[in-house]
């Protein structure tokens, strides 16, 4: 039946769509589905809805389109969910054309069960959002034992709670999260001493950026997709908003705060590179990517962290590092994720988390809140604080998207051009 058919296509691109593909791969993903299903497709993705244009593939010009859509929302990552469905769509699209109904059936009936898939399990998913957490710690320069155990309390505590929360409106999981480290951040530092303390709430709210969603963003609005690009940066925008709300009320109850101030040295070359890959592991239990192909993406990662150590080391500065790095991670995961059938900005951000700007954008909320707090007296130090950590945030931000999605474009515009001449 039509209806069945068109019900298992809408069903793979909410599965694609919904999970973290980008917006390019569901389209294609979805065409060669409907395609090997007996039909000509148009496929149209929203923030809020998939639509599908189609009709049988040996109709004529003039028959008209009919139309389907789909309830979704492009709000989660889940990398175990996409390479499975899309290993699904390269098996039944190489099948003869069109295929039968037990065929579709049969697809059907996997499609609903990757649907059903559950994400990392809890124990692997608190334990590794924990030790991601002390792993940024060590990045940034942190050596205190204590501060690195408050560190993995506190993102374990938090990871803890999203879990808790699951199900729940889209914004209350980050600000919890972010709660939780402000509060247990505020205590360290009126419990202990040391600079180091700050990471204790820093460190867990980066386990919470949305850079997934900031390069699927990005990727949308480079090619045109103006819509649902501005939505899901407006989506990325309110994750930043919950994080640095929640991070600033813990604070605020517990009188805490974030100082200005950097860890001057930088980590040995060794210690970046193992922290690293400790970062992408953790990542790949936070997105649901299965332990055995997790090595790929930590390979990467480890790469691009040595690249941006070296960068540092010979006074590049953090802007040229992140782009440098960025480059490399694009070039290498635009292939990888079509090898692997993963997404591409889930595995991407994976390999360069550190590098998120995460640190000043909390300190910038935090010089925000002082600047308002000191009204007319604000200090000129407080001013150029702000305006200095903007700034940087900005450039950083462009660094990265620039050099993550410009190799993707590039690839991906080489693989269509090839693929066009071998089918013509």
């Amino acid at each position: 039946m039509v209806t069945d058919r068109i019900a298992c296509i809408l069903r793979a691109a909410t599965l694609l769509h919904a999970n973290g593909q980008t917006t390019q791969r569901v389209i294609e993903a979805t065409t060669r589905l409907a395609r090997a299903f007996g039909y000509e497709a148009m496929v149209l993705p929203q923030w809020d809805l998939i639509l599908l244009r189609f009709r049988p593939w040996s109709a004529e010009a003039s028959t008209p389109w009919l139309d389907a859509s789909v309830h979704v929302r492009p709000t989660s990552v889940d990398m175990n969910k996409v390479s499975q469905t899309t290993h699904l769509i390269d098996r039944v699209s190489a099948l003869p054309s069109p295929l039968t109904e037990e065929e579709v059936s049969r697809a059907d009936v996997e499609l609903t069960a990757i649907q059903a898939l559950k994400p990392s399990s809890f124990i692997r998913f608190v334990i590794m959002t924990g030790l991601g957490a002390a792993a940024l710690g060590l990045i940034f320069g942190v050596t205190s034992y204590l501060t690195l155990t408050l560190i993995f309390f506190a993102a374990a505590l938090g990871a803890i709670l999203r879990r808790a929360l699951a199900g729940e409106n889209l914004f209350v999981q980050p600000l919890a999260a972010a709660l939780i480290a402000g509060l247990v951040g505020g205590a360290s530092q009126y419990f202990f001493a040391g600079m180091q303390l700050q990471f204790v709430d820093i460190t867990p709210c980066m386990m919470l950026m949305p850079g997934a969603h900031i390069l699927n963003a990005s990727l949308d609005l480079a090619r045109g997709r103006l819509t649902l690009g501005i939505a899901r940066f407006t989506y990325s925008l309110m994750i930043f908003l919950a994080i640095c709300t929640g991070l600033l009320v813990g604070l605020a109850i517990t009188n805490g705060s974030l100082t200005d101030r950097t860890l001057p040295d930088q980590v040995t070359l060794w210690l970046d590179i193992v922290s690293a890959g400790i970062a992408v592991a953790s990542l790949g239990a936070l997105y649901s990517l299965p332990w055995r192909i997790l090595i790929a993406p930590i390979l990467v990662g480890m790469l691009c962290h040595a690249s941006r150590w070296l960068i540092l080391e010979n006074g590049g500065g953090v802007v040229l590092g992140a782009f440098v790095a960025c480059l490399i991670a694009g070039t290498i995961t635009a292939i990888l994720a079509r090898y692997l059938k993963l997404p591409f900005a889930s595995l991407a951000f994976g390999a360069v988390v550190s590098m998120m700007p995460g640190i000043f954008v909390l300190k910038l909320a935090s010089g925000l809140i002082e600047v308002y707090r000191a009204d007319i007296h604000a200090t000129l130090a407080m001013l150029t604080s702000v305006v200095s950590n903007g700034t940087t945030i900005f450039l950083i931000v462009m660094a990265m998207t620039l050099g993550l999605i410009i190799p993707k474009m590039l690839i991906d515009g080489w693989i269509e051009r090839r693929n066009t001449v071998t089918f013509l």
